[in-house]
């Protein structure tokens, strides 16, 4: 008695095929997410501040500060949204603007420090 193909162990069926591909294509995004993943943090640690060159940290600087003195003066021409004082701190804080800020007021102190010591 001979087994017909379409009956026999090794063949798939509709379902298992789908299975089969929704398996695969699961993998494929796995592994897809996965080098993603490792390019994007390889990114991010050669963009951290203390590995930046003095040129794109001085770009990135003034770029941050005036990206904040722009957002600053919108929200204060903005009726609606300058009721409260977290827009402000919103703005400041926002990305990795907090390094760059405090970097100013370093800067700011060590400019006050050489003119009164000067005096």
């Amino acid at each position: 008695m001979s087994k017909n193909v379409l009956e026999a162990d090794t063949t798939l069926n509709l379902s298992d095929y789908s299975k089969l591909k929704l398996a695969e294509s699961h993998k494929k995004l796995y592994e897809g997410s996965i080098l993603e993943n490792e390019a994007r943090l390889d990114k991010k640690k050669e963009e951290r501040v203390y590995n930046l060159s003095f040129k794109d940290l001085s770009s990135n600087f003034f770029t941050t500060y005036t990206n904040i003195i722009n957002e600053m003066t919108s929200l204060a021409h903005d009726k609606e949204k300058n009721k409260d004082f977290q827009n402000y701190y919103d703005i400041l804080i926002k990305g990795n603007r907090l390094i760059y800020i405090g970097l100013g007021f370093i800067i700011l102190s060590l400019i006050i420090f050489f003119i009164f010591s000067s005096s």
